[in-house]
This record gives structure tokens, C-alpha cells and sequence, in this order.
């Protein structure tokens, strides 16, 4: 009887073959970046349904088996096939994934979907219609007034004034951001890595504030005056 030693090298052949049994062919793009900014969109990036399948395919195209047997390493409980497959569905029609191609397998009849991000990295930043962007701000204004009005002993500070200027620093924002990432998505993608979406978000955020600060020099004094400061 021979004998077989089945040693490391011996296990990274088998490997090797397995790999190259078959062909992933691409057919579509992966963006570095993608502005959302409609709620219907936003509600399904954080939805806990559909969360791993975004975590999953952070790391690299899938096919729907691998999506299945990476699930339960984000998830207690793995949904059945037909479930999967709805969300999958679900998150092409919202445009979040997309099929990036297929998997062929040599000498065989048998394909495989490839699912993909449509993008590397989603950057949320819900827009709101002119009437309700006003409301907001107005509430805020006031709510801010009183709270700048206690900071600084200042008796009655302008909500109007706050007003102005809140408006003027998201225009500020806005301006900012997109054109940091219209210049540099492929290199927003690389910087972003693997982190969580909530963690990428909070780094954005904290870019708005301090790019805001280098963007309006003169907000300081402006600030002064609403609030009557010397």
C-alpha cells in the first residue's frame, strides 16, 4: 500500500486547483464613490437587513453562495435562499449593488452571478426641498439663539442672524465636500479602506466642520456680531 504524505505544499496545490477551475469574467465598473442623497436610498444603507450584504461585498465581488456562507460572520441568523435573494434584489433596485459579472466554471455549463458594490465607498448626504430645508433651519436658529444667549450672558441674541450664517456655512459644506470628491474618488476609496460606513461618515462630518472653518475665515467676526460680542 503506498503511503501519502498530505504536507502544507501538498494543500496548497489542491488549492491551486480548485482556484483555477474556473474564470471570473467582468462586465461591469466599480465606482470609487457614490453620493447618496435621497432618503429612500439612505434607509436601505443602514437597514440591518441588508447591512451585510453591504460588509460582505465591501471586501470584493461575490457570488451569491459566498454572500451566503460570509453572512452569518455579520449576522445571528442566516436568511433562507429565497429571502437573500429578495434583498439582493432589493439593493440592485435602490442601485447600492449591481451584477459585476459572472463566474464560469471550466468544462462545465454551470455560471455564477457576480454580485458587486456599486461603489467602494457610499457617501450619504440627504438633500432637502427648499421648504423644509428653511423650517429646519429657522428651529434650529432659535434653539441655538438661547443656547449662545446662555453661554455668553448675552440677553437676546438674533435667531435671524444665526439664521444667515448657518445657511452660509452649509452652502460652504456642500461646495466643500463634493469637490473633494469629484476630484479624488479613487483616492477618497483607498483612504476610506474597510471602516464602517458610521465611522467613514463621522470622519466626513469632522472634514465639513474644520474645512468650513478654513473656507469662511470671516465667520468669527460674523458670529461676533450676531451675538453682540466686543
Amino acid at each position: 500500500m503506498r503511503n501519502f504524505i498530505y504536507s502544507s505544499t501538498a494543500r496548497y496545490i489542491v488549492s491551486e486547483l480548485i482556484i483555477m477551475s474556473y474564470q471570473d469574467i467582468i462586465e461591469e465598473e466599480q465606482k470609487s464613490v457614490i453620493y447618496i442623497d435621497n432618503e429612500d436610498t439612505l434607509k436601505y444603507l443602514h437597514n440591518p437587513l441588508y447591512l451585510p450584504i453591504l460588509k460582505i461585498l465591501r471586501l470584493g465581488y461575490k457570488t451569491f453562495k459566498e454572500i451566503k456562507e460570509e453572512y452569518v460572520t455579520h449576522s445571528s441568523t442566516v436568511p433562507p435562499d429565497k429571502t437573500l435573494y429578495r434583498h439582493l434584489n432589493s439593493l440592485k433596485e435602490v442601485g447600492l449593488i449591481f451584477e459585476f459579472g459572472k463566474r464560469v466554471y471550466k468544462g462545465q455549463s454551470m455560471t455564477e452571478k457576480l454580485f458587486s458594490r456599486t461603489a467602494k465607498f457610499f457617501h450619504s448626504a440627504k438633500k432637502m426641498d427648499d421648504d423644509e430645508y428653511d423650517s429646519k433651519i429657522k428651529k434650529q436658529s432659535k434653539i441655538l439663539s438661547k443656547f449662545f444667549s446662555l453661554a455668553y450672558n448675552v440677553p437676546d441674541v438674533k435667531a435671524g442672524c444665526l439664521e444667515v450664517l448657518l445657511k452660509k456655512l452649509h452652502s460652504v459644506d456642500l461646495e466643500g465636500i463634493s469637490a473633494i470628491f469629484q476630484k479624488f474618488p479613487d483616492e477618497i476609496a483607498d483612504i476610506a479602506g474597510n471602516l464602517p460606513h458610521e465611522e467613514l461618515q463621522a470622519v466626513v462630518d469632522e472634514y465639513i466642520r474644520l474645512n468650513s472653518v478654513i473656507a469662511s475665515p470671516n465667520i468669527l467676526e460674523e458670529l461676533k456680531k450676531c451675538l453682540d460680542l466686543k
